[in-house]
């Protein structure tokens, strides 16, 4: 078929401007690295700002990708953030369940063993498809979530959304690649104020939607819609390079079939099995019982001992390996990686640990003010998040995460004066948590500089996310285990001689005890002796004997934030030098084809 002259003219003005693209390309050797794969199109590698298309900043394909990666965000978020505060009133509406804990368990398990996948597996053959799968992922598992009638079909719909959010939750380094190397901390802070509703304010939302004739599903009806959308953006507007304009020289299937496959196996299967022994461990079963010992045992020694043999082993033979192990000498990426996930712990721990305090320490007769109480944590976390984007892009990274990690780390031992001083405490643990937040930005973004060539910049965010997830889940673990091992010493010790100082007889203590901990009624019929005067001097008992329990997880809290205190001094101020990079960037659909089809240098 014979060529139009708008054809022709069109494939002119795609040649030129590939050619020129090649010779910016050969002039910034600046951002070169002896890393950097030759075998990318000019089109598919890093280049200073100031070459980039005029309007590009402005274009439609740039602005609807920040928008796919702002509402991906959301939907990552939100799939959890917006149901782990209502999580006991759906066990009493599709329940009661004993499995309403896989609910978290399942979301944190499969984001972890997922994220490294999403960005190792995109690095290699392209982003697109992965980013606009993630989405309607997590909208499939949103209307699983939206009419589930049993906790069984609301676990697996936390699966689909969990799976999903390893994609969504990875917007840091996506964003990092679409933007000039200057701007990518002010950038990640756009990404988080779009979370707003599904993430500071999720509690809140989540408590709004109770009042409603939909109850908790309308935050699965509003993360359907979100998904929906992410997803039409993504497939709209993100065009980043192709397969063929990431390897002019190497054919699918060659990639396919040398790529390190039993790396992916022994890595994915070891980090579900370790993962789930920390989940189960404490809360699902005792510490002691075969299902975590034996999981922590197989996990552990796969995770640990045999699949780093297999990559060095693989590496030794000159072989692309699944996790590029020269990530773990690179001091500086290690120090963000670990503070990254130090700060992820209190999120997800906080996010857990404190919105039972609220219910527990304090008489809260209103649902808006319950909402607003239980997700402060969250709150000031993501607007910490928001500032500490702003503080590094001034001060630098370095002081940012230092200064913030040093007022993190006491105030929230600092919290463990008088729990149940509610004012106090929430002085306390607000100012703790947009500190706490604001350094795990800063160091989850800079983990984005410290590489030896920017085109590992979904490995590297991908091994980032899952160690912040493993840290997590830790420190879930952690907490939760302290909360409930102390409780068990704190609550006979102080409600039970309250309660029989009041008259009551030591026989009926242990029903008491259960009544006060939801487990059991309480009546006088269940408690015998049980009087108004006794049940609420045992109530005030109750209270002190839990605000002493919290007392002993925040004290917990410094193992992981004293030890961020130490690896901030690690972290280093980035090369200024390069802050004009543009790492990667969207391209015109219409022109793909020719872009893929014309290699520059080689028709010169």
């Amino acid at each position: 078929m014979a060529q139009t002259p708008k054809d022709t003219l069109e494939h002119s003005e795609v040649v030129q401007q590939s050619d020129s693209l090649e010779k910016g390309d050969q002039a910034n050797n600046k951002y070169r690295s002896e890393y950097d794969d030759e075998d990318r199109a000019p089109e598919a590698r890093g280049r200073d700002a100031d070459e980039m298309a005029p309007g590009y900043w402005l274009s439609s394909r740039f602005l609807g990708s920040m928008a796919a990666i702002g509402l991906g965000f959301c939907g990552g978020t939100g799939g959890y953030a917006l149901i782990a505060p209502v999580l006991n009133d759906i066990n009493d509406d599709i329940g009661p369940s004993d499995n309403i804990a896989w609910v978290s368990i399942v979301y944190i398990l499969s984001e972890a063993v997922f994220f490294l996948l999403v960005g190792r597996l995109s690095d290699v053959f392209g982003r697109r498809w992965f980013f606009i799968v993630g989405s309607l992922i997590s909208m499939v598992g949103s209307i699983v979530g939206a009419v589930a009638q049993n906790v069984n079909t609301l676990i697996a719909a936390e699966v689909l959304i969990g799976i999903a959010a390893a994609f969504q939750i990875s917007f840091y380094w996506v964003i990092s690649e679409l933007v000039p190397m200057k701007w990518r901390y002010v950038a990640n802070s756009y990404a988080y104020m779009v979370s707003i509703p599904t993430n500071p304010l999720a509690a809140k939302i989540a408590f709004a939607f109770q009042k409603t004739p939909v109850k908790w599903r309308g935050s699965f009806y509003f993360m359907t819609g979100v998904n929906a959308l992410s997803a039409l953006c993504w497939f709209l507007f993100y065009h980043p390079p192709t397969f063929k304009m990431l390897h002019r020289k190497k054919a699918a299937m060659d990639l396919f079939l040398h790529f390190d496959w039993m790396g992916l196996v022994l890595y994915t299967g070891s980090l579900t099995v370790f993962l789930l022994a920390l989940s189960w461990g404490g809360q699902l079963y005792p510490w002691s019982d075969p299902h975590v010992v034996g999981c922590i045992v197989t996990g552990g020694i796969a995770l640990f001992l045999v699949f780093p043999a297999w990559e060095l082993w693989l590496q030794r033979r000159g072989k692309d390996t699944f996790l590029p192990l020269h990530l773990f000498t690179n001091r500086v990426y290690q120090a963000c990686v670990w503070i990254t996930g130090i700060g992820a712990a209190t999120y997800y721990g906080f996010s857990l640990v404190w919105p039972q305090a609220v219910i527990t320490l304090y008489s809260i007769d209103s649902y808006d003010r319950l909402g607003t109480l239980s997700g402060v944590v969250a709150m000031c976390f993501v607007f910490g998040q928001m500032f500490g984007g702003l503080l590094a892009t001034v001060i630098g990274p370095r002081w940012t995460v230092i200064s913030m990690t040093w007022i993190a780390a006491p105030i929230y031992i600092a919290c463990a004066a008088n729990p149940l001083n509610l004012t106090l405490t929430m002085g306390l643990i607000t100012t703790g948590s947009l500190a706490i937040g604001a350094s795990e930005a800063v160091a989850a973004t800079t983990t984005t500089f410290r590489l030896r060539t920017q085109e590992e910049l979904g490995t590297a965010g991908g091994l980032s996310g899952a160690i912040r997830s493993f840290v997590s889940a830790l420190a879930t673990s952690i907490y939760s285990t302290v909360l409930a091992n102390r409780l068990t010493t704190t609550v006979p010790q102080y409600v039970g001689p309250a309660a029989e100082n009041a008259g009551l007889p030591s026989r009926s203590v242990p029903a008491l005890i259960a009544g006060l901990q939801g487990s059991g009624p309480l009546s006088q019929s269940a408690v015998p002796g049980l009087t108004s005067a006794i049940n609420a001097t045992a109530a005030q008992a109750y209270k002190y004997a839990n605000s002493e329990a919290y007392k002993t997880v925040f004290y917990t809290s410094f193992a992981f934030g004293g030890a961020g205190m130490i690896l901030a001094w690690l972290i280093l101020d980035n090369d200024k030098s390069k802050y004009g990079l543009v790492a990667g960037h969207v391209h015109n659909p219409k022109n793909e084809k020719t872009l893929e089809t014309v290699p520059a240098a080689e028709n010169a």
